[in-house]
């Protein structure tokens, strides 16, 4: 099973896709997180000597629904390293970075609430603006909430501040594969769970013995409620001058390279 849920996390991030905190971004005044519901605060996520990833995992996409952040992911695998950066000011304004080294691929994309911009490299250079935007959760892969439940679905050790801090965030361990696993040896897990629920950082690393290759894996949130994301110079660049509402860029795909 180890070897099968590392190809689907691999088709998944070909499905949906810089390096760590490489795209531009400004200050914002933070949006509040949403409160808990009385069911999630009776039974929580984590407690003095256990975890339940699926509750942990909830509590995560809560934390992050309404914040902004800077995401970085890096996957490893045989095949080589992808790597994703995301900045997201809201659910309609964002833009993300993903290229695979060593692979000559990289796309970008920028997408507010008016448009939505793409540079694919691995398209022969293509290039368009849509007057269709995505939000944000649509394009999100691989999400880390999944990630969360999947991997942390074993026995965690928890480890709390010492001093009884009720605003430090709790360290959360695995050395043993989830039981749908197949063998993996050097199973290791680590997550940084804020008290809101937010999992601020969480890597995975473990040898997968059906494809003899070290899977390695890391999300890391920074800047959280304090990124904007304004017009990047890569669409500056294309366009010029044009603004978001130009008819000149309703639906287009040009394969041209930047002049």
């Amino acid at each position: 099973m180890a070897g099968r849920l590392a190809v689907l996390l691999v088709l998944v991030l070909f499905a949906g896709c810089g390096a760590f905190g490489g795209a531009e971004r400004q200050t914002v005044t933070p949006v509040p997180v949403p409160e808990q519901s009385q069911d999630d605060r009776a039974v929580p996520a984590v407690t003095e000597s256990a975890v339940d990833a699926r509750r942990l995992a909830a509590g995560h996409r809560r934390a992050t629904r309404n914040r902004s952040y800077v995401l970085g992911m890096r996957l490893s695998l045989e095949w080589g390293t992808q790597i994703v950066s995301f900045v997201v000011e809201d659910r309609y304004r964002y833009q993300y970075r993903t290229e695979i080294i060593n692979k000559n691929y990289t796309k970008r994309v920028y997408n507010n609430r008016n448009r939505r911009y793409v540079h694919d490299e691995r398209a022969q250079g293509a290039w368009s603006a849509t007057r269709r935007p995505t939000p944000v959760s649509e394009v999100l892969d691989p999400d880390p909430t999944r990630l969360i439940e999947a991997y942390l679905a074993t026995n965690v050790s928890v480890e709390r501040p010492r001093d009884g801090c009720d605003t430090c965030p709790v360290i959360l361990t695995a050395t043993e594969p989830p039981a749908a696993f197949e063998p993996a040896d050097n199973y290791s897990v680590q997550a940084t769970v804020r008290p809101d629920g937010l999992v601020q950082s969480f890597t995975v690393s473990y040898w997968d013995r059906s494809r003899k290759a070290r899977v390695s894996y890391e999300i890391r949130y920074s800047a959280i409620g304090e990124t904007a994301v304004s017009r990047p110079t890569w669409v500056r660049k294309r366009w010029g001058n044009a603004t978001d509402n130009d008819p000149v860029l309703s639906d287009s795909h040009r394969r041209d390279a930047v002049g």
